[in-house]
């Protein structure tokens, strides 16, 4: 299954400070039980919640575990919490694995009844906000492939901003 979270910083002077706070959160979840894989992704075109993370989970009682409640979720964001919004915490079934999106490449995610020329896993909500009807990813090995696509409706074209991590 995926989790796959949203957001917006609200103030983007401080997204260096952010960045590096989001990559030790991302070693963090991926020490609790349940959580096998992460990666973080930015918009290529401009979006509400321009932030994307894709997390490998067991299933959806990950987040109803004693591990997480005391070091993720809504209050394990800390002082970041209040400077994100846009927020969207989503998890998925229909594909087993997040993808593995290399540096050089795109994740491109597709909305319910959008078409794209390249095949999609699609998934359904099963958890959480359920703030989506269905939606599909693909991966493109090279950026420049990708690019043309952010321009179809309901296609949102991500880059990785780090490679995925695995746990140990």
């Amino acid at each position: 299954m995926i989790y796959m979270v949203e957001m917006a910083l609200i103030d983007l002077s401080r997204r260096v400070e952010w960045d590096a706070w989001y990559l030790s959160h991302m070693k963090m979840l991926i020490s609790i039980p349940g959580i096998r894989a992460t990666q973080r992704f930015e918009s290529l075109t401009p979006h509400a919640s321009p932030f994307v993370a894709l997390h490998q989970v067991t299933g959806p009682d990950v987040f109803t575990s004693d591990a997480y409640r005391a070091k993720a979720g809504p209050g394990g964001t800390g002082v970041w919490k209040d400077r994100m919004n846009n927020w969207h915490r989503n998890v998925l079934s229909g594909i087993d694995q997040t993808p593995e999106v290399p540096m050089g490449g795109a994740l491109v995610v597709v909305e319910h009844g959008a078409n794209v020329p390249l095949p999609v896993q699609w998934t359904e909500p099963v958890g959480l906000d359920r703030s989506i009807v269905r939606r599909g990813f693909a991966v493109v090995s090279r950026r420049a492939e990708a690019e043309p696509l952010a321009r179809l409706p309901g296609v949102r074209v991500c880059l990785p901003l780090t490679p995925r991590l695995v746990a140990a």
